[in-house]
């Protein structure tokens, strides 16, 4: 009798093991490097979903998209967060690398959540776009061609060309703030909310300069930088730097998976942001826009993975409208 009941109880403390091993299946994001926006952003997704499902999503990060794009495209990593400036990019082959991720797919969308500017010192002289002539500016930016993209277009917007600017070459948007603070350079590229634009603002103070209003802005940005650039206005001090209403360069940002990434865990993952959604909302700036309605996007870069077609499908939010979108973004994956 003894030994009937040990091995009942063997084989319960088996089965309690072997579901909490389920239950804690761990998977990793990727993500730009610490200190930029979207490790944050990818770190408070992971958080909410490892709190609120049976995945332990651990935060992986790299230089930036064109580091992880290969890796999270061929299904090393399961899932990564990005602009969806970057997955066009990514996806359409016109990146650094010139080479198209066309297994990349998306799970939800954020939407507009992304803002971004120039960054100046608050007490310096440039307080305009038209003060940027002569002025030394960040360029290059390493793994990030979008950036530069959005600042050629940005020069453009102000009348400008490079040629108008003194460039000053750093390595990443963490590297353009160093810089800024050190008076190394006079502007630099930075997105609303992020970390090292906080810690500069406690430094030096900084300021955002808004985007005039000359009616080609939005044509400009979305020529140069991608088709679904538009504009948005940062109300007065929703972040540091954020003086007055301040209009910004805005898109959406992604998360997105490999296409070989499991129905299982793309649906737990979905679930989890589904039911909590509302605790994104003070993790960054850019999450204000990561709500349930705008988890599908109606410009989307890339198609949406099958499960989360499924997922939205189920909740009643996935349109005719939709499905004709996405049938076109596989006919381009396929091609």
């Amino acid at each position: 009798m003894k030994l009937a009941r040990i091995t009942i109880l063997a084989a319960t403390v088996g089965l309690t093991l072997g579901t909490a091993a389920v239950q804690a299946q761990t998977i990793a994001m990727a993500t730009d490097k610490q200190g930029t926006t979207f490790n944050t952003v990818g770190s408070g997704v992971a958080k909410v979903v490892s709190q609120n499902s049976g995945l332990n999503v651990i935060v992986r990060p790299y230089a930036g998209p064109a580091a992880w794009a290969p890796i999270v495209n061929n299904g090393e990593v399961p899932f990564g967060m990005m602009s969806a400036n970057s997955a066009f990019q990514a996806f359409s082959g016109e990146n650094e690398a010139g080479k198209a991720y066309r297994d990349l797919r998306v799970i939800r969308a954020g939407g507009a959540s992304l803002m971004l500017g120039f960054a100046v010192r608050a007490d310096g002289p440039i307080k305009s776009y038209a003060d940027l002539k002569g002025a030394r500016v960040s360029s290059d930016f390493g793994g990030h061609l979008s950036i530069n993209n959005s600042l050629t277009a940005s020069l453009k917007v102000a009348g400008y060309t490079w040629d108008d600017v003194t460039e000053v070459p750093v390595s990443g948007a963490n590297d353009g703030l160093d810089a800024l603070v050190a008076d190394r350079l006079d502007a630099t590229w930075a997105s609303v909310g992020q970390p090292r634009a906080r810690e500069a603002d406690t430094q030096i103070g900084v300021r955002y300069l808004s985007v005039p209003e000359t009616g080609e802005e939005a044509a400009i940005y979305q020529e140069i930088v991608f088709p679904g650039a538009r504009m948005a206005v940062a109300q007065d001090g929703v972040a540091p730097g954020i003086v007055g209403p301040t209009r910004l360069l805005s898109y959406d940002s992604y998360l997105v998976s490999a296409s070989a990434a499991s129905d299982q865990m793309v649906t737990d993952m979905l679930q989890a942001l589904w039911d909590h959604s509302d605790d994104l909302f003070d993790v960054h700036p850019s999450m204000r826009g990561f709500t349930n309605d705008n988890a599908v996007t109606n410009a989307p870069v890339m198609p949406y993975h099958p499960a989360a077609v499924a997922f939205y499908k189920s909740k009643g939010v996935w349109t005719d409208e939709d499905q004709a979108r996405q049938d076109k973004l596989l006919a381009a994956a396929a091609s």
